[in-house]
Parts: C-alpha cells; structure tokens; sequence
C-alpha cells in the first residue's frame, strides 16, 4: 500500500549526506511519497554554523527534489527548545501551523510520521491519531547535564510513548529505547555500496587535491569534532612523518588546531558526496579514530559501512558496533594504532578487500530499508 510519508529529519537535505536522506530517498523509488521537513533551527544555530547559514540563506520553503519526494525548509525559531518546555511548544506551534498551509497547498495528506529528534514529539501532536515510527539515530541526551538532559530525556520519552514504532540504530540505544516502547528494533548504519564500491574502480578519477599527495595516505571522511581523537592523529603525524594523513570533512571549532603543525597532515574540509568515492580512491588505509566517551559510545558509525564499501583496509580505536567486524578490520587502542596500520599496509590482500565486500552487501540501505519495511508491514495496520 502505497504511503504518504512525512519526515521530520535532524539535517538538511544538503547538509551531511547520511541516513536520513538515504532512507527517504529510498521510500520515494518504492512508489511512496515523501515529504522532507528539514531540520528546525532556532537562531542560535545560524550563529553556531556558518555552513548551516549559508545554505539557508539558498533556499526556498518548498523544492521539488524526485516524482514523488519535496522538500520542505522550516522558518527560523526561537532559541532555547532544549531549555525551557514552553519555548518548544511555541516552537512546535509555529511549525506545525506553518507546515499544515504548506502540505495542503501540496495537497499531501500524511499516512505515517517519520521523526528522528525529541522535540519532534511536539510537532508531532498536530497529527495524533496518523502512524508515527522514531528513528533514532543518535542519543541526544549524552554530553549533556541538568535541565536541558532533563528536558531532552523528557521529550524523547513523550515521543518514545507515542510511537507505534522505534528503529535504533545502535545496539546501546536499542536496548535504552525498548525499556520504553518493547516495539523498539535494531536497524543499524548502512552504505549505498554502489557508489562507494566506484572507490575500487581503476577508471575513477583521483581529485587534484590528493593525487599529488605521497602514499601511504590515511584517510579519514567525517565530522571532525569532539568525537573524533585529534591527540591520536598527532601522534601518528609525528611517529610516521613519511605517512600523509588526510581528512576530510566539517571541522567544528578548534577541533583541528592541534594538527595544523604538521605537513604531513591535510584538512581538506567538506566535499560533496557525489565525489567522496574519488578521494577514496587515494586512500591506502581507512581511519575510525573514535575518542571513548559517552557520546560515540551509542552511535553506530554510518562510515564504517561506507569505509566497508570502498573495500580499503581499516583501522579503528575499540567500539561497541565495530567488535563484530573484527575478522575485517583491526581494533587497536591508541597506544598501538601506528602498529596496527603498519600491519594492514603490509598484509592486506585480495581476499581480505573481497571479504569486505561480501559483508558489506548486507549492509545496504537497501537492504536496510528492506527490513524496515518487513517490520512496519507487521506492525502497522495502515502498511
């Protein structure tokens, strides 16, 4: 049965290309239709992100994106929803409010609610008796103290309370949610494996700014921020100077500024998705040089799968949704991250690279949503 699916997602479109446009994209081919409500940015994050800024300051409150897929650009709103209740409610009034004129010059009437964030539970109260699955893809409360934790923890519970249906996708965040909703299911990350397999193809073209580059090249691809162990790739810059490191991706704050130093080390900054495979194609060995904390303790990494798809060898600091891909890829502390990638660089091989690929088939977001739709066939009667 055909759905009318509104998505309340935690990006933009434009922003990371990740599993919230990979997962819509995907409804939309399967003959549903989707509308995509970008994220709901109070002014503080205009401030916040210069990148975020420039992108809205672009668009329209309405695009057509496919055949049967629009995407919908909220108003700027107050700050503080994480704060204080009463500013979320208004917040949620002058979204929904907003978002009900715009849907019905749409003519969309909605069959299912996709939320991905807390205080979509709000919003979500314009429309109580339509299906509502969370996808919770990340655990908002973590890194955070006193009221605005208390505050996310009660949001997030309200929308855990009116969900028919829960997709976590961290095995930590399975087990928080389903004490919760027991309809709480473990889907984790995926890859669009094709595109990223491209990085294994010969004809693939090596952008300028790393076919220069002197090998072996280290490459990490992601948000470069307080997740990610800056202290570690210094110390692999310095005890390896013949080795070049490259990152790319969004550098938050002085996330950086310890690498800068070095001329072995290149911060190449946020390129588009469609060019990612290119640049892999340089890389001799994938990095995940996870910092232990509470935050990246509940993610289920989205670049491990795409890292899985390029079919390039990877090395990845101890993580709970990484251990069970330990027979293809080496786990090591920091204290012996250097060693661990001189390993691979030596013995990796053609068998250990078709491996790779084998596991990752599975790891689709084809095969994601596949699953997805199997459950929500089972559990919702409107499917």
């Amino acid at each position: 049965m055909r759905q009318s699916i509104l998505v309340f997602s935690s990006s933009d479109w434009d922003g990371n290309w990740g599993s919230r446009q990979q997962i819509a994209e995907r409804w939309a081919q399967r003959g549903h239709l989707v509308v995509f409500v970008e994220q709901m940015a109070g002014m503080e994050h205009f401030i916040k992100y210069p990148d975020l800024r420039q992108r809205r300051r672009r668009q329209i409150d309405v695009r057509r994106l496919q055949d049967r897929l629009w995407l919908l650009t909220p108003p700027v709103l107050l700050p503080g929803r994480y704060y204080f209740p009463l500013i979320n409610y208004v917040n949620a009034q002058i979204v929904g409010r907003w978002l009900r004129r715009q849907l019905d010059d749409l003519a969309f009437i909605p069959t299912l609610l996709w939320c991905y964030k807390p205080e979509h539970a709000a919003v979500a109260a314009h429309w109580q008796d339509i299906a509502l699955v969370y996808h919770c893809i990340d655990e908002f409360s973590v890194g955070t103290h006193g009221w605005k934790r208390a505050n996310i923890i009660k949001q997030e519970t309200d929308l855990l309370n009116r969900a028919d249906v829960v997709f976590a996708n961290s095995n930590l965040t399975y087990e928080n949610k389903r004490r919760i909703n027991p309809q709480t299911y473990h889907i984790p990350s995926g890859a669009d494996v094709a595109h990223f397999k491209r990085a294994d193809n010969p004809k693939t073209t090596i952008p300028p700014l790393v076919a220069s580059l002197p090998s072996p090249i280290m490459m990490f691809v992601g948000n470069i921020n307080e997740k990610i162990n800056i202290s570690l790739l210094a110390s692999v810059a310095r005890e390896r100077p013949e080795w070049t490191i490259v990152l790319i991706g969004q550098v938050y704050g002085n996330a950086d500024k310890q690498l800068q130093k070095f001329d072995n080390v290149y911060c190449l900054g946020r390129q588009p998705f469609s060019q990612l495979p290119n640049f892999f194609r340089s890389a001799d060995v994938c990095l995940l040089p996870y910092v232990e904390s509470e935050v990246t303790r509940y993610r289920s990494p989205l670049k491990l799968y795409e890292y899985l798809a390029t079919g390039k060898p990877i090395v990845s600091t101890p993580h709970p949704e990484v251990k069970e891909f330990s027979d293809i890829i080496s786990i090591a502390p920091p204290e012996k991250f250097v060693s661990a990638i001189e390993d691979v660089l030596q013995h990796d091989n053609q068998s250990a690279r078709i491996k790779r690929f084998q596991i990752v088939s599975q790891h689709s977001w084809d095969v994601r949503v596949d699953q997805m739709e199997s459950i929500l066939q089972k559990r919702l009667t409107v499917w």
